[in-house]
């Protein structure tokens, strides 16, 4: 709590000193920024977009003197759009050597994802090995995510058993687990957590949600990828500068304290 007092306290100073310092820096066009619905952190009403990481750019267009152009896309579309050169940036991502080739990774915050079901008496496994070995055990995922080289392994194997349900978001996760089509997935809490509250039909699951840490899956960095084939230099250099700071001044941890009920994100989110 007191970490929390002091990013808080971090962040009201330190913002406005970093939004005027770099409010001419600019970008040298329209950034297209297209965005899917996960948990808190992204939703759209229409076309209007909310949530941690729509409010973020907004604060830092209007910091840097960039636009954001931001659309509802599905998960697995982003990704391919992002390979395929028609994103400049892919937020929010966890970091992925795969991703690598195509994008310069900016750390926003660390997350640490889990094996989640609804509840059971059954013990549940404790790493990913133990979850592949568990042949009665399907896992029910969304594509286009990746919680590092370990998560994606195991979601080659699971795929390659018939073990693996691939859903186009969180909500259709949480529909199939309920459906009893998988038992579990392999997200960070408040993603899941999050889609459930924002769902009327799901939001009763929520006291049912068990979470168990996996051991391959430890802390890791969630941030933004930067195009390095649609954006020039000169662009990224403005941009890495821009969520850099944000993530250092407390300001992205700020957004996600006002989003979530107080405690709720000591097991899966922290700030850098």
């Amino acid at each position: 709590m007191r970490t929390a007092v002091r990013v808080a306290r971090w962040a009201l100073w330190a913002w406005p000193l970093f939004s005027a310092a770099v409010a001419h820096a600019g970008c040298s066009r329209a950034i297209d920024a297209p965005m899917s619905p996960i948990g808190m952190s992204v939703s759209f009403d229409g076309e209007r977009s909310a949530g941690i990481f729509p409010t973020l750019l907004r604060e830092l267009g209007a910091s840097i003197g960039c636009e954001f152009r931001m659309q509802r896309v599905p998960r697995a579309r982003l990704q391919r759009m992002f390979e395929s050169r028609q994103a400049d940036l892919l937020l929010p991502a966890s970091a992925s050597p795969s991703r690598n080739a195509d994008g310069e990774f900016v750390p926003l915050i660390q997350v640490r994802a889990s094996l989640l079901t609804l509840s059971s008496g059954k013990a549940l496994p404790h790493s990913l090995a133990a979850l592949v070995g568990q042949r009665g055990f399907k896992v029910a995922v969304v594509r286009g995510f990746s919680f590092g080289a370990a998560y994606d392994r195991a979601l080659n194997t699971l795929r390659g058993q018939g073990r693996l349900v691939e859903e186009a978001d969180t909500a259709g996760v949480a529909r199939a687990l309920r459906l009893g089509l998988a038992q579990g997935t392999v997200m960070t809490a408040n993603i899941f957590i999050g889609t459930l509250l924002r769902e009327p039909d799901l939001a009763p699951l929520v006291p049912q949600v068990h979470s168990q840490a996996l051991d391959e899956l430890g802390w890791s960095e969630s941030g933004v990828y930067l195009s390095r084939h649609t954006l020039g230099e000169a662009d990224r250099r403005v941009l890495r500068a821009a969520f850099t700071q944000a993530a250092r001044s407390g300001r992205v941890w700020r957004l996600f304290l006002d989003s979530y009920p107080a405690g709720s994100l000591s097991d899966n989110v922290r700030p850098l």
